[in-house]
């Protein structure tokens, strides 16, 4: 049987928590209100999670295990992988919840069959009917639902759907975390002779082919960008950014963008990591669309737009100016850069 613990693996290999393990411990959070268990935090990181430690009490974990990060000589993550086992055989979860990232994709299947535990993935919903966990995984491009139950008496491993799970609020009177962060050492393996493969080269996709509902970073456009050269303005910075470019409804019906960019109730819902919202207003249809965001950047020379009452930072000025401003800075360190002997 397993013990009364949820497990979540919460990765921060840049410095932050990403967004997919944000969304893995708001789902755990639920989850741990159902069962009455605990939420334990796996940490793989280079940092410490102390770093972290208050928000992630402010979420409801109640214990982090450290178990290292993503070595460069071992893209396939078998010591990783071999370190969260022994953790795992020494006393499983009741449930180990992960983000929908790469690591976690490539991660979690190959530990539920190397411990023998059941394993769902692509899951939208959780929810106890009867004392039992119930998921939810969507068939036929989101047409159909089936239900899904692990086992009576068992628990498993658990990999949800991108988006599916909002960012988790803090808790306004959470108690100060109790934090043991376990030693990772004895669970170290040798680092292996022969790797089972090696990274020959990493290449970022360009932001032109980017779809807008898997982008981190979007930089969307709306009647204050002005026209057509205005949106060529978006796609430089998303190419600078690493993004993705969206619309909003007047700049669609305008012909300054495609429809399939149309950010709104109508259109795409995201959730990226920076919103930038350039000389878009902020109409209802259009918040629907990306009201999840972590963050919003809000560029407006209306200093009353309705878009900046959600914005996280807000600039009052033209956005055409400001992003000129900011592809020009840019050209500059560059070329900076490239005269430093």
């Amino acid at each position: 049987m397993s013990s009364d613990a949820c497990w979540v693996l919460v990765e921060s290999q840049t410095g932050r928590i990403s967004r997919e393990s944000l969304e893995a411990l708001s789902a755990a959070r639920v989850l741990t209100q159902q069962t009455a268990s605990e939420m334990v935090a796996l940490w793989v990181g280079a940092e410490s999670p102390e770093v972290r430690s208050a928000y992630l009490a402010s979420v409801g974990v109640r214990r982090v295990r450290w178990v290292g990060e993503v070595a460069a000589w071992d893209p396939a993550c078998e010591g990783l992988l071999t370190r969260i086992e022994a953790l795992y055989r020494c006393g499983p979860p009741l449930f180990f919840l992960f983000g929908p990232t790469p690591l976690s994709l490539s991660l979690a299947p190959r530990l539920a069959a190397h411990v023998g535990a059941g394993y769902a993935c692509r899951i939208t919903n959780l929810r106890s009917i009867g004392g039992r966990l119930v998921m939810t995984r969507p068939l036929v491009q989101g047409t159909l639902s089936e239900l899904l139950r692990f086992p009576a008496g068992r628990g498993g491993l658990i990999c949800l759907s991108p988006r599916s799970f909002d960012l988790p609020k803090p808790f306004s009177n959470a108690e100060p975390l109790p934090l043991a962060v376990e030693d990772a050492a004895p669970f170290l393996p040798a680092r292996p002779s022969s790797p089972l493969f090696e990274i020959l080269e990493s290449v970022r996709e360009p932001a032109s082919r980017v779809a807008i509902e898997d982008a981190e970073v979007v930089i969307a456009g709306g009647r204050g960008m002005r026209s057509r050269e205005g949106f060529a303005l978006l796609e430089q910075l998303a190419e600078l950014l690493g993004g993705a470019v969206g619309a909003s409804r007047i700049a669609v019906d305008l012909g300054w963008a495609p429809k399939e960019k149309l950010i709104g109730q109508t259109g795409a819902k995201v959730a990226p990591d920076l919103y930038i919202a350039c000389g878009i207003s902020g109409a209802h249809q259009h918040l629907q669309g990306m009201k999840h965001s972590r963050a919003v950047l809000a560029i407006n020379t209306d200093p009353m737009a309705p878009i900046f009452r959600i914005a996280t930072w807000g600039i009052v000025a033209d956005a055409g100016e400001v992003i000129r401003e900011i592809l020009h800075r840019s050209t500059e360190t560059e070329n900076r850069h490239a005269a430093t002997p």
